[in-house]
């Protein structure tokens, strides 16, 4: 099949500006060769009665405590846990240790213990078994120890052996709380054992049983562990450090400890010092 030239000719004159017409609305389109690096974005104004917040300033998160030093506390510390999640120690710069003594089977010693930390101008926390009140302990030597401001705490009422403590129950160690707050009101009186009483506890033989632990829980006592005993004051013993809380015991061997304690150049606190009281 023949066709005209001029046929011919007139159809390439049509597709040369077609292609043109193609181009030129390709070059035209807008194209981000090299888009801006940032991009500015103008706030639009709030309605009227609507303020925008003032931004708040990040905090790093932390752990909180269980114990927490309240208003009253004489020091910089925070208290220190032990793998037992147990208050053992406190974490400060400033030079203090905490005393703490245990126990309660001598009138003798015991009194002979609050002339040395009356004549230091110092108080310590009794970590004190029930059935020591009134009988190993007179009436008028436990309401000395309240009225020179130290405290008194829980230490079971009649520190029963381990194999015992390990099969006692909940409901065993709370009628045991019971006996022993019983058996202290009765000798010192509603008012003394207010002043005196804080509600911190320690287990007998340091035996942190499950059902222990969960009636000092059910009944707000805090338990208190230790990291210093009277051996530190041995050779070759690790010493006293910031925020330590040292335990002795109310036996003859250790009144050579608490004079010793006293010569050292720690200010020496009990417990309700280091914590204080008021906590809101």
């Amino acid at each position: 099949m023949k066709f005209p030239l001029k046929s011919i000719l007139s159809v390439l004159i049509l597709g040369l500006l077609f292609t043109s017409a193609c181009s030129n609305q390709i070059a035209g389109a807008p194209l981000l060769v090299n888009p801006p690096d940032e991009i500015l974005v103008t706030a639009t104004s709030l309605p009227d009665g609507i303020v925008t917040p003032e931004p708040t300033a990040f905090v790093e998160p932390t752990a909180t405590p269980e114990v927490k030093l309240c208003r009253t506390s004489v020091v910089r510390a925070i208290p220190e846990y032990n793998n037992k999640n147990l208050v053992n120690a406190f974490q400060t710069v400033d030079p203090f240790v905490v005393l703490t003594i245990d126990d309660g089977y001598s009138n003798s010693v015991l009194d002979q213990m609050l002339d040395i930390l009356e004549a230091n101008d110092t108080k310590a926390t009794f970590f004190l078994v029930g059935t020591s009140f009134g009988e190993k302990i007179q009436a008028d030597t436990l309401k000395r120890l309240v009225e020179n401001g130290n405290d008194i705490a829980y230490h079971s009422y009649a520190h029963p052996e381990v194999s015992i403590i390990e099969a006692m129950s909940l409901e065993d160690w709370l009628q045991d709380y019971r006996l022993w707050s019983d058996a202290l009101r009765g000798v010192i009186g509603e008012q003394l054992f207010d002043e005196g009483v804080v509600p911190y506890a320690r287990a007998p033989y340091g035996a942190w049983t499950s059902a222990f632990m969960t009636s000092l829980a059910e009944q707000d006592l805090t338990p208190f562990y230790w990291n210093a005993d009277e051996h530190t004051f041995e050779a070759n013993r690790m010493p006293l450090r910031e925020g330590s809380i040292l335990i002795l015991h109310i036996i003859p061997e250790n009144l050579d400890e608490l004079e010793q304690l006293m010569t050292t150049d720690w200010d020496v606190l009990s417990l309700r010092e280091a914590l204080g009281e008021e906590c809101d």
